[in-house]
Protein backbone atom coordinates (compact mmCIF):
# COMPACT_ATOMS: atom_id res chain seq x y z
CA UNK A 1 0.00 0.00 0.00
CA UNK A 2 1.12 3.29 -0.60
CA UNK A 3 0.30 6.52 1.53
CA UNK A 4 -3.00 7.33 0.34
CA UNK A 5 -5.60 7.85 3.12
CA UNK A 6 -7.91 5.32 4.27
CA UNK A 7 -11.26 5.23 4.27
CA UNK A 8 -13.71 6.82 7.16
CA UNK A 9 -14.40 4.31 9.36
CA UNK A 10 -11.07 2.28 8.99
CA UNK A 11 -10.50 -0.75 11.59
CA UNK A 12 -7.13 1.30 13.07
CA UNK A 13 -7.22 -1.16 15.81
CA UNK A 14 -5.89 -4.18 13.29
CA UNK A 15 -3.08 -4.34 11.63
CA UNK A 16 -2.66 -2.70 8.64
CA UNK A 17 -0.04 -3.24 5.61
CA UNK A 18 3.17 -1.02 5.59
CA UNK A 19 5.48 -0.73 3.30
CA UNK A 20 8.84 -1.75 3.57
CA UNK A 21 12.00 -2.04 1.07
CA UNK A 22 14.96 -4.86 2.26
CA UNK A 23 18.27 -4.96 1.51
CA UNK A 24 21.14 -7.76 1.66
CA UNK A 25 21.19 -11.09 1.00
CA UNK A 26 17.17 -12.64 1.52
CA UNK A 27 18.80 -15.68 2.85
CA UNK A 28 21.08 -14.04 5.86
CA UNK A 29 19.92 -13.21 8.98
CA UNK A 30 16.67 -10.20 9.16
CA UNK A 31 17.28 -7.25 10.73
CA UNK A 32 14.08 -5.18 11.28
CA UNK A 33 14.98 -1.64 11.58
CA UNK A 34 11.95 0.87 13.02
CA UNK A 35 12.23 4.70 12.95
CA UNK A 36 10.97 7.37 14.85
CA UNK A 37 7.85 9.68 15.10
CA UNK A 38 7.52 11.59 11.46
CA UNK A 39 10.50 9.40 10.10
CA UNK A 40 10.69 7.40 7.09
CA UNK A 41 12.68 4.21 6.33
CA UNK A 42 15.07 6.12 4.20
CA UNK A 43 15.99 8.39 6.69
CA UNK A 44 18.75 5.14 8.15
CA UNK A 45 22.82 6.07 7.58
CA UNK A 46 23.60 4.71 4.28
CA UNK A 47 27.45 3.85 6.53
CA UNK A 48 24.99 1.43 8.97
CA UNK A 49 23.19 -0.24 6.04
CA UNK A 50 26.14 -0.92 4.42
CA UNK A 51 27.81 -2.16 7.08
CA UNK A 52 24.90 -4.61 8.04
CA UNK A 53 23.95 -6.05 4.44
CA UNK A 54 27.38 -7.21 4.54
CA UNK A 55 26.18 -10.20 6.94
CA UNK A 56 22.18 -9.44 7.13
CA UNK A 57 18.64 -9.18 5.33
CA UNK A 58 17.90 -5.87 6.29
CA UNK A 59 14.09 -5.10 6.64
CA UNK A 60 13.24 -1.31 6.74
CA UNK A 61 9.83 -0.25 7.42
CA UNK A 62 7.41 2.42 7.06
CA UNK A 63 4.60 2.78 10.01
CA UNK A 64 1.63 3.38 9.76
CA UNK A 65 0.73 7.04 9.10
CA UNK A 66 4.36 7.72 7.63
CA UNK A 67 6.23 7.41 4.18
CA UNK A 68 4.66 4.87 1.46
CA UNK A 69 2.59 3.18 4.63
CA UNK A 70 -1.04 4.02 4.99
CA UNK A 71 -2.31 7.04 6.01
CA UNK A 72 -4.92 7.05 9.51
CA UNK A 73 -6.47 10.53 9.48
CA UNK A 74 -6.54 13.76 7.09
CA UNK A 75 -3.11 15.51 6.11
CA UNK A 76 -2.70 17.78 9.33
CA UNK A 77 -4.00 17.52 12.54
CA UNK A 78 -3.44 21.13 14.45
CA UNK A 79 -5.68 20.65 17.11
CA UNK A 80 -2.89 17.83 18.71
CA UNK A 81 -0.56 20.90 19.09
CA UNK A 82 -1.98 22.22 21.88
CA UNK A 83 -3.09 18.39 23.30
CA UNK A 84 0.58 17.71 22.75
CA UNK A 85 2.51 20.53 24.55
CA UNK A 86 -0.03 20.95 27.62
CA UNK A 87 0.33 17.13 27.94
CA UNK A 88 -3.57 17.08 28.14
CA UNK A 89 -4.29 13.59 28.29
CA UNK A 90 -8.14 13.26 28.94
CA UNK A 91 -8.23 14.97 24.95
CA UNK A 92 -5.28 12.83 23.79
CA UNK A 93 -6.81 9.77 24.54
CA UNK A 94 -9.97 10.90 23.03
CA UNK A 95 -7.77 11.72 19.89
CA UNK A 96 -5.75 9.25 19.58
CA UNK A 97 -7.00 6.43 16.87
CA UNK A 98 -4.44 4.24 17.76
CA UNK A 99 -1.90 3.35 19.93
CA UNK A 100 2.06 1.72 19.78
CA UNK A 101 0.37 -1.72 21.07
CA UNK A 102 -1.52 -1.04 17.19
CA UNK A 103 2.03 -0.38 15.59
CA UNK A 104 3.55 -3.23 17.12
CA UNK A 105 1.07 -5.40 16.01
CA UNK A 106 1.62 -4.09 12.16
CA UNK A 107 5.33 -4.73 12.23
CA UNK A 108 4.66 -8.55 13.70
CA UNK A 109 1.69 -9.05 10.93
CA UNK A 110 4.35 -7.40 8.23
CA UNK A 111 6.97 -10.59 9.90
CA UNK A 112 4.06 -13.14 9.59
CA UNK A 113 3.64 -12.38 6.24
CA UNK A 114 7.05 -12.53 5.01
CA UNK A 115 7.29 -15.91 6.87
CA UNK A 116 10.46 -14.69 8.93
CA UNK A 117 10.40 -16.56 12.47
CA UNK A 118 13.88 -15.42 14.00
CA UNK A 119 14.99 -12.11 13.80
CA UNK A 120 16.79 -9.11 15.25
CA UNK A 121 16.04 -6.02 15.87
CA UNK A 122 16.97 -2.08 16.04
CA UNK A 123 14.26 0.80 17.17
CA UNK A 124 15.24 4.71 17.27
CA UNK A 125 13.01 7.15 19.60
CA UNK A 126 9.32 6.19 18.64
CA UNK A 127 10.35 3.27 16.91
CA UNK A 128 12.13 2.00 20.12
CA UNK A 129 9.39 2.13 21.96
CA UNK A 130 7.72 -0.22 19.39
CA UNK A 131 10.40 -2.16 19.42
CA UNK A 132 10.18 -3.26 23.38
CA UNK A 133 6.81 -4.50 22.72
CA UNK A 134 7.87 -6.21 19.68
CA UNK A 135 10.56 -7.99 21.17
CA UNK A 136 8.39 -8.44 24.33
CA UNK A 137 5.56 -9.93 22.24
CA UNK A 138 8.12 -12.16 19.87
CA UNK A 139 9.63 -14.08 22.71
CA UNK A 140 12.26 -16.17 21.74
CA UNK A 141 11.67 -14.97 18.22
CA UNK A 142 13.92 -11.84 18.89
CA UNK A 143 17.73 -12.40 18.93
CA UNK A 144 19.23 -9.18 19.58
CA UNK A 145 17.56 -6.03 20.32
CA UNK A 146 18.80 -2.24 19.91
CA UNK A 147 17.36 0.37 21.39
CA UNK A 148 18.77 4.06 19.97
CA UNK A 149 17.74 7.20 21.96
CA UNK A 150 14.33 5.68 23.05
CA UNK A 151 12.46 5.88 26.52
CA UNK A 152 11.75 3.68 29.17
CA UNK A 153 8.02 2.05 29.10
CA UNK A 154 6.36 4.68 31.21
CA UNK A 155 3.80 7.21 29.96
CA UNK A 156 6.45 10.31 30.64
CA UNK A 157 7.31 12.61 27.99
CA UNK A 158 10.37 14.48 29.29
CA UNK A 159 11.72 16.44 26.26
CA UNK A 160 12.74 19.98 26.79
CA UNK A 161 9.89 22.61 25.76
CA UNK A 162 12.09 23.71 22.68
CA UNK A 163 12.04 20.00 21.71
CA UNK A 164 8.46 19.55 22.26
CA UNK A 165 7.34 22.86 20.35
CA UNK A 166 9.65 21.55 17.06
CA UNK A 167 7.81 18.31 16.86
CA UNK A 168 4.18 20.41 17.59
CA UNK A 169 4.60 22.93 14.62
CA UNK A 170 5.01 19.72 12.41
CA UNK A 171 1.14 18.53 13.09
CA UNK A 172 -0.03 20.73 10.61
CA UNK A 173 0.87 21.65 6.97
CA UNK A 174 2.44 24.90 6.63
CA UNK A 175 1.10 27.55 4.47
CA UNK A 176 4.47 27.97 2.63
CA UNK A 177 5.34 24.42 1.35
CA UNK A 178 9.03 25.79 1.21
CA UNK A 179 8.96 26.01 5.34
CA UNK A 180 8.49 22.11 5.43
CA UNK A 181 12.14 21.71 4.53
CA UNK A 182 13.43 24.96 6.67
CA UNK A 183 11.66 22.81 9.63
CA UNK A 184 13.47 19.80 9.23
CA UNK A 185 16.88 20.93 8.79
CA UNK A 186 16.19 23.02 11.52
CA UNK A 187 15.44 20.30 13.82
CA UNK A 188 18.31 18.40 12.83
CA UNK A 189 20.83 20.71 13.40
CA UNK A 190 19.24 21.57 16.63
CA UNK A 191 18.92 17.25 17.30
CA UNK A 192 22.22 16.94 16.08
CA UNK A 193 23.53 19.11 19.36
CA UNK A 194 26.22 20.21 17.16
CA UNK A 195 26.85 16.60 15.12
CA UNK A 196 25.26 17.83 12.47
CA UNK A 197 26.21 20.62 9.82
CA UNK A 198 23.83 22.39 7.10
CA UNK A 199 25.75 20.53 4.22
CA UNK A 200 24.32 19.41 0.55
CA UNK A 201 24.05 16.46 1.34
CA UNK A 202 21.94 16.80 4.10
CA UNK A 203 20.07 19.10 2.22
CA UNK A 204 19.40 16.50 -0.32
CA UNK A 205 18.52 14.39 2.26
CA UNK A 206 15.71 16.18 3.55
CA UNK A 207 14.50 17.24 0.48
CA UNK A 208 13.81 13.60 -0.59
CA UNK A 209 12.24 13.03 2.72
CA UNK A 210 9.78 15.78 1.79
CA UNK A 211 8.90 14.68 -1.68
CA UNK A 212 8.51 10.91 -1.09
CA UNK A 213 5.80 12.05 1.45
CA UNK A 214 6.19 14.00 5.01
CA UNK A 215 3.03 12.80 6.87
CA UNK A 216 1.92 15.94 9.12
CA UNK A 217 -1.10 14.86 10.46
CA UNK A 218 0.75 11.04 10.60
CA UNK A 219 3.22 12.93 12.96
CA UNK A 220 0.50 14.15 15.01
CA UNK A 221 -1.19 11.06 15.28
CA UNK A 222 2.45 9.16 16.30
CA UNK A 223 2.59 11.74 18.88
CA UNK A 224 -1.02 10.88 20.28
CA UNK A 225 0.21 7.36 20.21
CA UNK A 226 3.01 8.02 22.57
CA UNK A 227 1.37 10.16 24.74
CA UNK A 228 -1.79 7.72 25.30
CA UNK A 229 0.08 4.25 25.40
CA UNK A 230 0.14 3.22 28.84
CA UNK A 231 2.80 2.61 31.03
CA UNK A 232 4.21 -1.15 29.67
CA UNK A 233 7.19 -1.41 32.09
CA UNK A 234 5.90 -5.21 33.13
CA UNK A 235 6.45 -6.31 29.07
CA UNK A 236 9.58 -4.94 29.37
CA UNK A 237 10.45 -7.25 31.69
CA UNK A 238 9.83 -10.08 29.79
CA UNK A 239 12.01 -9.29 27.05
CA UNK A 240 14.49 -12.36 26.27
CA UNK A 241 16.43 -11.01 23.51
CA UNK A 242 19.85 -9.83 24.25
CA UNK A 243 19.48 -6.31 24.09
CA UNK A 244 21.27 -3.25 24.24
CA UNK A 245 20.30 0.67 24.92
CA UNK A 246 22.36 3.77 23.78
CA UNK A 247 21.35 7.16 24.61
CA UNK A 248 22.66 10.33 23.82
CA UNK A 249 23.78 12.71 26.48
CA UNK A 250 23.07 15.59 24.79
CA UNK A 251 19.22 13.89 24.02
CA UNK A 252 16.44 17.06 24.08
CA UNK A 253 13.80 15.22 22.92
CA UNK A 254 14.22 11.97 25.24
CA UNK A 255 16.34 12.31 28.49
CA UNK A 256 19.01 9.91 29.02
CA UNK A 257 17.57 8.75 32.15
CA UNK A 258 14.95 7.13 30.01
CA UNK A 259 17.31 4.97 28.35
CA UNK A 260 18.96 4.68 31.35
CA UNK A 261 15.79 2.76 33.15
CA UNK A 262 15.14 1.18 29.97
CA UNK A 263 18.36 -0.83 30.80
CA UNK A 264 17.50 -1.35 34.06
CA UNK A 265 14.09 -2.83 33.42
CA UNK A 266 14.75 -4.89 30.28
CA UNK A 267 16.66 -8.64 32.40
CA UNK A 268 20.39 -8.84 31.55
CA UNK A 269 20.60 -5.43 28.78
CA UNK A 270 23.54 -3.53 28.41
CA UNK A 271 23.41 0.35 29.06
CA UNK A 272 25.55 3.13 26.71
CA UNK A 273 25.43 6.60 27.12
CA UNK A 274 27.42 9.02 24.48
CA UNK A 275 27.74 11.58 26.14
CA UNK A 276 27.67 14.20 23.00
CA UNK A 277 24.98 12.50 20.69
CA UNK A 278 21.54 14.19 20.65
CA UNK A 279 18.28 12.68 19.41
CA UNK A 280 19.43 11.47 15.53
CA UNK A 281 20.43 8.63 14.37
CA UNK A 282 24.33 9.72 14.75
CA UNK A 283 26.92 7.89 12.98
CA UNK A 284 28.98 6.70 16.51
CA UNK A 285 25.24 5.45 17.61
CA UNK A 286 24.91 3.88 14.52
CA UNK A 287 28.49 2.29 14.41
CA UNK A 288 28.23 0.79 18.11
CA UNK A 289 24.75 -0.37 17.16
CA UNK A 290 26.28 -2.45 14.32
CA UNK A 291 29.11 -3.71 15.68
CA UNK A 292 27.34 -4.99 18.72
CA UNK A 293 24.71 -6.47 16.37
CA UNK A 294 28.05 -8.30 14.27
CA UNK A 295 29.26 -9.87 17.73
CA UNK A 296 29.70 -13.00 18.82
CA UNK A 297 26.67 -14.77 20.65
CA UNK A 298 27.78 -14.49 24.24
CA UNK A 299 28.64 -10.34 23.20
CA UNK A 300 31.22 -8.32 25.67
CA UNK A 301 30.46 -6.08 28.92
CA UNK A 302 33.20 -3.65 27.68
CA UNK A 303 30.23 -1.98 25.76
CA UNK A 304 29.40 -0.48 28.94
CA UNK A 305 27.01 -0.84 31.93
CA UNK A 306 25.05 -3.67 32.91
CA UNK A 307 21.88 -4.15 34.42
CA UNK A 308 19.85 -6.94 35.98
CA UNK A 309 16.03 -6.64 36.60
CA UNK A 310 14.76 -3.41 38.59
Amino acid sequence: MTGQALPAGSPWHQPLDLYHHEVGDPTARPTVLLVGLGMQAIEWPPAFINSLVQTRRVICIDTRDAGKSPRCGPDGEPSVADVWLKGDLPNALRMAPYSLFDMRDDVLALLDRLKIDGFDLVGFSMGGMIGQLVAAAGGSRVGKFVQLGSNDGTTDVDGTREAMRRMARLFCVPDDPGKTQDYLLDDALAYGAGRLQDTPDLRADIKEIVTRGYAFGGSARHALAVQTTPNRQHLLQTIVARTLVLHGGRDPCISAKRGRGAAAVIPNAQFKLLPMVGHILDDDMCALAAHWLQSDPEGSQTMGEQHGMA
